[in-house]
């Protein structure tokens, strides 16, 4: 059985490094996104999927969409924003990668005993 990665969608793990980008200042507040063509070539994801995700940094608040001339990075939003359960996006996007982090550990050991198995 092959491995399987269990992610994200595309669009979510785009927009969740270029979020990880202005969270430690490599994109700081004012400065502008790459473009969707450029986000597409640079990731190898489809015109739509950049799109979704500059879509999706401007719905977290991430970024600003500047008609006619792009998306400009705001000030990362502080962890007091919490959703409804009192856990911040940072804190919940951490666990996330936590979970997909065991899920593939899993998976590979699952993997290793079905070889074993087959042997």
């Amino acid at each position: 059985m092959k491995s399987q990665r269990v992610a994200a969608h595309p669009y979510q793990e785009l927009a969740l490094s270029i979020m990880e980008k202005i969270d430690n200042g490599d994109l700081p507040p004012g400065s502008k996104l790459p473009s969707v063509r450029s986000l597409a070539k640079d990731h190898d994801v489809s015109s739509m999927t950049a799109q979704k995700a500059l879509l999706q940094l401007a719905q977290d608040g991430y970024a600003e969409a500047v008609s006619g001339l792009g998306y400009y990075a705001l000030e990362p939003p502080t962890d007091s924003a919490a959703d409804e359960t009192g856990e911040s996006l940072a804190e919940v996007t951490q666990q996330l990668r936590q979970l997909q982090s065991e899920v593939r550990a899993l998976a590979a050991r699952l993997e290793h005993l079905e070889q074993e198995s087959a042997d």
